[in-house]
């Protein structure tokens, strides 16, 4: 643990300094991460080491911040920097999620800088998706009926039936067909 938490304090000094980016710090910034971490720690990481270990953080904070603010009878002990909950609640947990087993005994020192550092940079809500999850089922079979005004009536608030001129990318084609290449197209 006193790696893992000279690590997050390392980010979030650079985070409070404006150096996190798009979730993300600089190379440049990763590489003086790496040095301060060798000179305190003598323990050496490549950029690629310290972007994959805080990506890793930044996962396991999100999975405790969801226990912990999301979900009822969950708590964080700051002693021991893991989230707490009754044992017939974490029984429950488990069996509606058993990959996740393990956090009733991990912990993640400074859970209350990662949720500093980390909550502008995560999506959170419903609709939260992480990129290893299948994709949401569409329903695309809902239609929608929606009246265009018409453009040669000389009234824009007319409506009718005909096609408005749309953009396209490419060079129009005898027929109407374009290629699909060149500059922009109107037509109806």
């Amino acid at each position: 643990m006193p790696q893992v938490s000279l690590f997050i304090e390392l980010m979030y000094e650079h985070y409070k300094k404006g150096h996190l980016i798009s979730s993300t710090f600089s190379e440049q910034i990763w590489s003086e991460i790496g040095v301060e971490l060798y000179e305190r720690n003598k323990t050496q990481y490549i950029v690629a080491q310290l972007k994959g270990k805080a990506n890793r953080f930044r996962m396991l904070w999100r999975k405790f911040y969801d226990l912990v603010y999301k979900r009822t009878g969950f708590g964080w002990d700051r002693t021991t920097c893991t989230v707490t909950a009754s044992e017939d609640r974490w029984a429950e947990w488990i069996v509606a999620n058993p990959r996740e087993s393990g956090l009733k005994k991990k912990g993640l020192p400074h859970f209350d800088l990662c949720t500093e550092m980390f909550s502008t940079s995560v999506a959170t809500g419903s609709n939260t998706r992480s990129s290893a999850m299948p994709p949401i089922a569409n329903n695309d079979d809902d239609k929608v009926n929606v009246n265009y005004p018409t453009m040669d009536s000389g009234n824009p608030l007319s409506f009718g039936t005909e096609k408005i001129p749309r953009a396209t990318r490419g060079v129009l084609r005898k027929g109407g067909q374009s290629d699909r290449c060149g500059g922009v197209v109107f037509y109806h």
